[in-house]
């Protein structure tokens, strides 16, 4: 039983041992399964509010860096409540649009006034958000974009898992180290109260062993 327990409690010490190596994000499996992570939405902005002035029958255009598979919101209102074209299109189809020749695009919508979007970019790399403006005169538009991402936290227990398996694996070494210490039995103690008496040496009288004379016939022991 005790070399169960010390056996166990070393296992244990060298288990947190690894995990604190490793960092806790090697448990996140047994977290998520065990509902202990936590989630979050961060809001990272990628263009803040800006005014763009869209020329008469003409475009203008924002660009901005996006990474892929990470959800992108926008929000886009134009002035005085007239309506623009608005295009969203990677790096290559940009400029294929640009030269006129046929385009992929990723978003569109020819009329907007107040036009809140959400797409997500399927790789790395540049996109451009495209203006239109068909009518005669210009028209002022307020564009702003956000990267959303959503994060996944482990629980505290599993933040600290490693010192809390040290812990308990210290806990189990201790107690296997207890566990080998016995106290005397009765037969034991009977033993040693038995060898504490004696007898005298010329009555045969039984005496303790801290009686320097002997009660019955008076005689020195020493």
């Amino acid at each position: 039983m005790r070399w169960r327990v010390l056996s166990l409690g070393l296992l244990i010490i060298v288990a947190g041992l690894y995990v604190f190596r490793q960092g806790p994000q090697i448990l996140t499996p047994i977290a998520e399964v065990t509902g202990q992570m936590s989630g979050g939405v961060s809001v990272t902005p990628v263009v803040l509010s800006t005014l763009l002035s869209v020329p008469a029958s003409n475009y203008t255009y924002v660009m901005a860096d996006l990474r892929g598979n990470v959800k992108t919101n926008g929000l886009i209102q134009v002035e005085g409540g007239s309506e623009v074209g608005f295009y969203v299109m990677d790096s290559g189809n940009f400029t294929q649009w640009r030269l006129g020749n046929p385009t992929t695009i990723t978003l569109a919508e020819p009329d907007v006034t107040n036009y809140n979007f959400t797409f997500v970019p399927s790789v790395d790399g540049a996109y451009y958000f495209v203006f239109s403006n068909q009518d005669a005169t210009h028209k002022n538009v307020i564009f702003s974009l956000n990267a959303i991402t959503y994060t996944a936290t482990p629980s505290p227990f599993i933040q600290y898992a490693a010192f809390e398996l040290i812990l308990v694996g210290v806990l189990f070494v201790i107690v296997g180290i207890n566990t080998g210490k016995k106290s005397k039995s009765w037969k034991e103690e009977s033993a040693t109260t038995v060898s504490k008496s004696d007898k005298c040496k010329f009555c045969g009288k039984p005496l303790t062993t801290d009686e320097a004379f002997c009660p019955y016939c008076g005689r020195s022991q020493n």
